[in-house]
């Protein structure tokens, strides 16, 4: 992957959830970049969303 592809992968991901009108707060949005520079994977952020959404 180049760098400069992963502010675009980021964006994409905020773009397409707006699109579905879920709006990404700045904090999440730094989760991803985080997951994008490889200092945190996916499964761990995803985990973490499931652990503070769940019923």
């Amino acid at each position: 992957m180049i760098i400069n592809e992963q502010p675009k992968r980021v964006t994409d991901v905020v773009a397409t959830m707006a699109i579905e009108d879920m709006y990404l707060s700045r904090e999440f949005v730094d989760e991803l970049v985080k997951v994008a520079n490889g200092k945190r994977t996916s499964e761990s952020l995803r985990q973490e969303v499931i652990k503070k959404y769940a019923r």
